[in-house]
Formats: C-alpha cells, structure tokens, sequence
C-alpha cells in the first residue's frame, strides 16, 4: 500500500453520504422484513424476539450486498482508500511493540515501518479533524525522526505489504 494524496473535503462529504446511506439500507431492511416475519410467522401474544433478531440480521445481509455491489465504483476510491490505509496501520499498532523494540535496536526496516505509521495515521488524523490526536502524534513522529539516520528520512516509502509487518515483527519475536 502506497500513501496517496486525498482531499479532505471531498473525502468528509462522501464519508457522511455513505454513512447515510449505509444506515437508511440498514435500518429500513431491517425493521420491514422483522415485521414481515414477525407478521407471518410471529406469535400474537409476544416473544417475537428471535424473528426480530432475524429481521436485523437480514438488513446486515441486504446492507452488505448493496454496499458490495459500489465497492468498485470510482467515486469511493478515497474512502476505501482510507478504510484500507486503516486496516495497514491497525496490523502495525498491533505488532508495535516488536516494531519498536526492533527500532531501538536500529534495524532500517522498522525505521520505514515506523515511518510509514506515523505519515499514514497523520493523514488519518487530518482527514477525519483530530486535531488533539494530530498534534500529539505530530510530537511523537518528530522525536522518533530525530532518531533516524537522514537517509530514512529522505528515501521514498516502498509498497507497504502485511508480509513485511509480519516479517520484521517476527524478528523481534525471536
């Protein structure tokens, strides 16, 4: 995964309309087949708990499925951007003790890990207003690069892979 430019405007405007979305999918599939099957197969005096349940997980079915059938549409490269870069640095937060450690130690690809993480989930920050968030882990990013050699700073990210997650955090481990 590569870091990419995202406009934050636009990406705060399609993130509210997709999540409005989202939740009109939701909870109108939701509450109409829990009432069809509540009204079909429900019992008069109550206890319906189980087809409402139902009901819900149906609307999760029918949410998922309209929402796969937009996964590849061009207007939402940002957002599934974000959502992937998430995911990234989520596998890195949850390997960072091992990440870091092996920082301490000097090794250059935690440095790029590291790097990556820090630019990657300012980007988030900012594009999602977190600006406390953002200026703390503006603090953090810039004692850690004060601990780099230059040419980790300067050299471009590569294609961030989980394998090179895995791979480095593994080294740590042993």
């Amino acid at each position: 995964m590569q870091l990419q430019d995202v406009n934050k405007d636009q990406y705060l405007k399609l993130s509210r309309m997709v999540s409005i979305v989202l939740i009109i999918c939701f909870a109108s599939s939701a509450m109409i087949s829990g009432q069809v099957l509540v009204h079909t197969m429900g019992n008069p005096e109550g206890g319906n708990f189980y087809l409402n349940l139902a009901g819900v997980i149906v609307g999760i079915l029918v949410t998922s499925l309209v929402f796969s059938f937009f996964r590849n549409d061009p207007r939402l490269t940002d957002l599934l951007y974000v959502f992937r870069l998430k995911r990234m640095l989520a596998r890195i937060t949850n390997r960072m003790h091992h990440i870091k450690q092996l920082s301490q130690e000097e090794h250059e690809t935690a440095w790029i890990i590291l790097r990556f993480y820090y630019q990657g989930l300012l980007q988030v920050y900012h594009l999602e207003s977190n600006e406390y968030g953002y200026k703390e882990l503006e603090q953090e990013q810039d004692s850690f690069l004060a601990s780099v050699p230059e040419h980790i700073k300067t050299q471009s990210l590569p294609d961030m892979q989980p394998e090179l997650i895995e791979s480095t955090a593994k080294l740590a481990g042993k």
